[in-house]
């Protein structure tokens, strides 16, 4: 694929995100399950493309790519119209509740290792079997459903901010060990993809150099989550979150 081919597939991938997301909330009135599905029609077909190509690098930042689109598309509709984004989103109310009475409190699984360990580790879990079992596209569905109804807090706790402390707010709202998952459950999943590609079309189990380098700094950033997750959730960011909002 030539460098204008490469620059459409992005404008495409980010555009679609969009638009999918728009379309997908309206049909969540139907079924909350509609967004995410609608959701992986803007990034599937060209991610199933580059794993087929072993081109793994550009896979990972197609993924990059669609999950910022429909992030900020998820944030704008919850910022601007909570109303009607609301009971949209899987697990949206549940999260929201969750994280708004940490901010208040200090308590729950945000930054106790205690509680976040096990569930964390299941949601690994869970992720590494659904890419392996499909190429990736169930990975990316769960991938759509946990973005989703991280934003869905994203764009509610902006509507608690302090108007003189908006943009801390939007800084601090995703935490950089959220951004370091997200990191490393792409590189993992485009991985684990890849695998199950070869596995699945040409038979063939060994590992490629490619795939053991994305293998290696998935579980780098992994890491980094739980460490961060475990010592500046409690330390930096809900102190700092419950002085810049109205929680």
């Amino acid at each position: 694929m030539g460098s204008s081919g490469r620059v459409e597939e992005v404008v495409t991938v980010v555009s679609a995100g969009v638009v999918t997301t728009l379309i997908g909330l309206v049909l969540a009135q139907v079924s909350v399950f509609l967004l995410p599905v609608v959701q992986l029609l803007a990034i599937y077909p060209f991610y199933f493309k580059a794993i087929k190509a072993g081109e793994l690098g550009r896979a990972s930042l197609l993924v990059f790519l669609w999950a910022v689109s429909v992030s900020a598309s998820v944030v704008a509709a919850t910022f601007f119209y909570k109303g009607l984004v609301a009971g949209r989103v899987i697990n949206g109310e549940v999260y929201v509740s969750e994280m708004l009475d940490w901010i208040r409190t200090g308590l729950g699984p945000e930054g106790d290792p205690r509680l976040f360990l096990l569930p964390k580790l299941r949601e690994l879990v869970i992720f590494t079997v659904l890419s392996v079992a499909s190429i990736g596209l169930l990975g990316l569905l769960l991938g759509a459903i946990l973005l989703n109804y991280m934003n869905y807090y994203v764009g509610t706790l902006l509507s608690y901010a302090k108007p003189e402390y908006f943009v801390q707010v939007a800084l601090l709202s995703w935490q950089i060990y959220a951004i370091l998952r997200v990191v490393g459950y792409v590189l993992l999943g485009v991985a684990l993809s890849r695998i199950s590609y070869l596995v699945i079309f040409q038979g063939r189990y060994a590992l490629e150099k490619s795939v053991k380098r994305l293998l290696l700094w998935s579980l780098v950033f992994i890491v980094l989550d739980f460490i961060l997750k475990g010592t500046v959730a409690n330390t930096v960011y809900q102190p700092l979150l419950r002085m810049f909002t109205n929680v």
